[in-house]
């Protein structure tokens, strides 16, 4: 059966966070390399027929689970009526936590696999692997490694891309159930990730974002004395205008040498993702923060003086067990006076197999909601305040597409993050070529999008 899809069309749907992405892009790349079709799929809907269709999971809070769980439910039953797709597989972080409890629930998937596999999903499209019933692979002990080069097919619409510098994390914080989907921190040589990054750029690609579940812990596990610094740096020198913008870093990774870093090197966007998850003492340590004794203030007050235009972006849980309405007020207030550019957040979810989910004194979900809201309309008026003093400032913008409807362009700075942030609306009396760069002086400001005009050099 697998020596016949040869040549023939795999469709990818990927959902969850952006190392997913990534993850997929390197199977495609491993599938075309081996004479298959590969593209990439919104929503299935059984109108484009395809020979094998691969769903990549995502397992981290309770919507992603539901989210992944709708989509594989929709896959089966459409194969089930239809016969579309012929090989049915699931991969990825639900698939390595839930493998016999999903094939049970879904007898329309015919293979497997959990993180990390996606050699073995190749062989096994390849007819390399056979088996009588169903294939499944799933690691006991998680490790998710890269030490080759794999040629990425770039699924992602757009002029940005992810570089993914480590997989696994080794932190314990008590709400997250990653270490063990992917087990232990491990950092992507750096060479891999030069020549990876080189034909990002060389396929069109403009703005580089370096993710993982902690990207300044990189190079800590390997041999060699580099680190993320020295990783910028050399990636800074790579040809072409491009940006590297820096998200995942835990506050208490954040070095001296890192910021100066994102000082001088022009490449680099003044720009930080750094979750702090909550300002609350006792809370920070239920949740087993590796920065819980880290006075936020007195840091992000240096990050500010030696970096004075840098844009810092968190995340955030409300509703975490043993959160009181005290401290909650008090994430509200210190949320007020750090004035964070950019915030997301999250009501905290139980994760099976973690501390967290035994604590006791837990928050209904109404609760938790309500103080979502309250946090996100306090976060609504910090954006509109910094997008007002934006006003009159020019930026430097990379135009990635044009709105029709509103027939103007559309484009980020290095203040907008792709896929999390806002967007800056730009006018131009002349047309503009979508992946370059252009200076745009911002007019007006919305909540969280500003416009502006290109000005004419």
């Amino acid at each position: 059966m697998n020596d016949d899809l040869k040549r023939k069309k795999i469709g990818i749907i990927t959902l969850g966070c952006d190392k997913n992405t990534v993850d997929d892009e390197y199977l495609a790349g491993l599938l075309e390399d081996s004479g298959f079709e590969v593209v990439p799929i919104e929503d299935f809907d059984g109108k484009e027929c395809f020979d094998v269709v691969i769903v990549n999971t995502c397992g981290f809070i309770l919507d992603a689970k539901k989210q992944s769980a709708e989509v594989i439910g929709k896959i089966a039953d459409i194969k089930k009526d239809s016969g579309n797709p012929q090989i049915f597989i699931v991969i990825g972080c639900l698939a390595q936590r839930y493998a016999q409890e999903i094939l049970k629930e879904v007898p329309e998937i015919d293979a497997i696999f959990g993180v990390g596999q996606i050699n073995s999903i190749v062989k096994f499209l390849k007819g390399e692997i056979v088996a009588e019933e169903k294939v499944v692979q799933v690691p006991k002990t998680p490790l998710v490694k890269v030490d080759n080069y794999i040629r990425r097919k770039k699924l992602l619409s757009g002029y940005y891309s992810f570089l993914k510098i480590a997989d696994g994390c080794s932190h314990r914080c008590s709400f997250c159930a990653i270490p063990k989907m992917k087990g232990p921190y491990n950092s992507v040589p750096m060479d891999i990730l030069l020549k990876e990054a080189e034909e990002l750029l060389n396929s069109g690609v403009k703005e580089i974002n370096l993710i993982a579940q902690d990207i300044t812990k990189y190079g800590r596990d390997l041999k060699g004395g580099y680190g993320l610094a020295e990783l910028i740096k050399e990636l800074a020198k790579l040809k072409g205008e491009f940006w590297i913008r820096c998200l995942y870093c835990l506050p208490g990774g954040i070095t001296k040498k890192f910021l100066n870093t994102i000082a001088n090197e022009e490449k680099v966007a003044h720009y930080i993702d750094m979750p702090i998850q909550h300002t609350d003492p006792k809370l920070l340590k239920l949740m087993n923060r590796p920065s819980a004794n880290l006075d936020i203030f007195v840091f992000t007050k240096q990050i500010r003086k030696l970096i004075p235009d840098i844009v810092l972006r968190t995340t955030v849980i409300v509703g975490f067990p043993g959160e009181t309405f005290g401290a909650f007020k008090r994430l509200l207030k210190d949320l007020g006076q750090l004035r964070f550019e950019r915030l997301g957040a999250f009501t905290f979810s139980p994760e099976e197999g973690t501390p967290a989910e035994k604590l006791p004194k837990k928050i209904s979900s109404l609760i938790a909601e309500r103080r979502f809201q309250l946090l996100m309309e306090t976060q609504s008026e910090i954006s509109y305040e910094y997008n007002k003093s934006r006003i009159g400032k020019v930026y430097r913008v990379l135009v990635e597409r044009f709105d029709d409807a509103k027939r103007c362009w559309i484009g980020r700075s290095y203040a907008e993050a792709p896929e999390v942030d806002g967007i800056i609306w730009v006018n131009s009396k002349a047309p503009l070529q979508l992946g370059n760069f252009y200076n745009v002086r911002i007019t007006s400001a919305e909540t969280y999008d500003v416009v502006g005009e290109v000005v004419e050099d």
